[in-house]
């Protein structure tokens, strides 16, 4: 089954007064690259949702994040630092007498005075009791995301099996080019060794090594079995039912690009020339695609 790199998926689940929502979005990367956000309160969690991610995906940069609500209580209490306010008090008082200011403090300004007023949170620790809940949660946005990259990676395999069938065309169409390019030149190489035979002399066991240099220089059916052979490669990763296929795709890929540049540099067929000049049309379409499969 193929997967794309790139989805959403959201999950949720509730349990009494708590719920708990999550929501990941994926794409592309090298390897896998995990990010996951969690309420302060619940940064244990952290490291069992990482684990719950990597027993489902393989490649990719991907973004988690958790929200909780608690529908029955506030969930902080306030504490009021008093030796601060007790101090803050004093020093406003002694600056008003000395400088004899008009000055009336409000709750407002209180406010605004850092560290007087302590957020705590309220009662235990929860994030052990209320794990399961974020694990559903969690679960429930990986089966999403999981199914978006599945139905992306289907149609992605589609198009990308269009281009390597293509691709084999190509390459079949090339061999039987091949030894038509090798009997073509060396028909030229022995026109002119005959035109300038008349002129000087030629030694003919020298000319018999240039013509077998030449003909094994035009010779691309090496070239052409490793094509066949990237190819078959391609056509069984396109069938695998299972795994992560991206990274041998694009590897086999660029061996397939080498290959055509090399009987493409060897031949001066234009009808070879033609065909790779298609072919690389193709991996350039495929190589884009493959970057987002997983």
């Amino acid at each position: 089954m193929w997967q794309s790199m790139t989805g959403y998926g959201r999950g949720e689940a509730r349990a009494g007064e708590i719920s708990v929502t999550a929501e990941i979005r994926t794409v592309n990367h090298r390897f896998l690259d995990l990010h996951v956000r969690c309420p302060s309160k619940y940064m244990g969690w952290e490291v069992r949702v990482r684990s719950l991610l990597r027993e489902s995906l393989a490649r990719g940069k991907v973004d988690l994040f958790l929200a909780v609500r608690d529908w029955g209580k506030a969930g902080a209490s306030v504490q009021v630092n008093r030796e601060l306010l007790r101090r803050f008090l004093d020093e406003a008082g002694r600056i008003r007498e000395e400088h004899r200011l008009e000055m009336n403090l409000s709750v407002r300004d209180l406010l605004g005075v850092p560290d007087l007023f302590v957020f705590a949170p309220e009662g235990d620790d929860d994030a052990e009791e209320n794990w399961k809940i974020a694990e559903e949660a969690v679960r429930g946005a990986i089966r999403m995301l999981l199914e978006a990259r599945r139905v992306e990676g289907e149609r992605m395999r589609s198009v990308i099996g269009e281009s390597v069938r293509r691709l084999r065309e190509i390459s079949d169409e090339i061999s039987p080019l091949s030894r038509e390019n090798k009997e073509l030149a060396l028909a030229r190489f022995r026109e002119r060794i005959e035109f300038l035979s008349g002129e000087v002399g030629t030694d003919p066991a020298r000319l018999s090594q240039e013509a077998a240099y030449l003909a094994d220089r035009l010779d691309v059916t090496e070239e052409c079995e490793r094509m066949g052979s990237h190819l078959s490669g391609l056509e069984g990763l396109l069938r695998n039912p299972g795994g992560a296929v991206g990274k041998r795709f694009d590897f086999l890929i660029q061996e397939l690009f080498r290959e055509m540049n090399t009987a493409s540099n060897k031949s001066a067929h234009t009808g070879i020339s033609e065909r790779v000049v298609e072919a690389k049309t193709e991996l350039e379409k495929v190589r884009e695609q493959i970057q987002n499969v997983e």
